[in-house]
This record gives C-alpha cells, structure tokens and sequence, in this order.
C-alpha cells in the first residue's frame, strides 16, 4: 500500500481535514483547500500524529488566506462594477469612437453565447458563464460587445473594429475549447 487516508473531524473552528500519508512522500508536506471546505493535507508516511497535528497547526492559516484572497478575487471579478471597468479600459484603449454603454452586466440566462447586445440602449450583457475564464478571453468577449455598439453585424467594418483587441485569437482559441468542451460532456 502505497498511502493510507485519515480523516480528522472539524471542529473548534477548524474544517474537516482528510490526511494522506504517501510512502512516495518523503519530506514534504503540503495542504490543499477543497472545494467543499474540507481540507487535504499530504504529509509522509512516516509522520506520527504529533507532526500532523503539528502541520495542521503551521498550514491550515495559510489555507485559509489563501481561500479568503480567492474568495475576495471572485466576489471582485463577478460584480457588475468590475465587468463596467473592463469595459471602459478596453474603450479607451482600443475602442475610442465607441459610445458609453449604459450598462455592462453579468446575466444567468445565456448558456448559449458569451455576450450580446443591444446597441439602442447601449446595454451589454455578459453570460456568468464566464466568471473565472482568463482575462483575455472575457476581455475579448467585452470588447466584440463594445463593437456591436458601432456596428450592430458582422460586417467587414464590424471585423476590422474587433481586429484592434490584439489577444482576439488566443481568446478564440480559448473560447472554442470551452465550448467543445461543453458540447464533449453533453454528448
């Protein structure tokens, strides 16, 4: 047996901490957050109960910084105001001549397209779905939303405008994984 599994029940303000002891596992230790809460802490087999209680006290305050910088970064990232200042920097960088939106929102009804908009109101929505993908590619769905401001097509004029974003096809190149990745797991 190459590793064995303890699970330490949460307590005293401290998440459920599942302890894997890995004969491969020699002199590190390391501590993973899970997405449930619980955490993960590696250590070697030869670790007494002592030195993991020991590890937990030393690596669980960093977990939990680092998830409190995560949490902090998504609760920016996802807010509407941070979607409206992208939205401005691209402008004034790339697309001057594009008029203000009115407004530039997350929305959790497009499962279908990243964005759309609607150039007489000057509104542009951008699916959730998105929340988390690299800059670069939501940034590049922001700004084809901001041309559509100018040009409500796909016209050559429409192209040529979203052409000045220069990260446009490593952001396709992103997208189009996304979306072959939804439909491989749809099927």
């Amino acid at each position: 047996m190459t590793s064995s599994v303890q699970i330490i029940e949460a307590g005293e303000g401290r998440p459920e901490i599942e302890v894997v002891r890995s004969a491969r596992r020699r002199r590190t230790v390391q501590a993973q957050p899970l997405d449930d809460g619980r955490v993960r802490l590696l250590v070697p087999a030869t670790s007494s109960q002592a030195d993991v209680w020991n590890y937990i006290e030393k690596l669980l305050p960093k977990v939990r910084a680092r998830r409190a910088r995560k949490e902090a970064t998504l609760r920016q990232v996802t807010s509407d105001d941070f979607l409206g200042g992208r939205a401005a920097q691209l402008r004034a960088r790339y697309l001057p001549e594009c008029p203000e939106p009115a407004s530039v929102r997350w929305v959790s009804n497009q499962k279908q397209q990243w964005g759309s908009a609607t150039p007489a109101q000057l509104s542009i929505r951008i699916s959730d779905v998105l929340q988390g993908a690299p800059i670069y590619a939501l940034d590049a769905v922001l700004f084809h939303e901001l041309c559509h401001l100018i040009e409500a097509n796909h016209s050559p004029r429409f192209r040529a405008l979203e052409a000045r974003y220069p990260q446009l096809e490593k952001a396709r190149a992103f997208l189009e994984g996304v979306t072959f990745g939804q439909w491989g797991k749809a099927s």
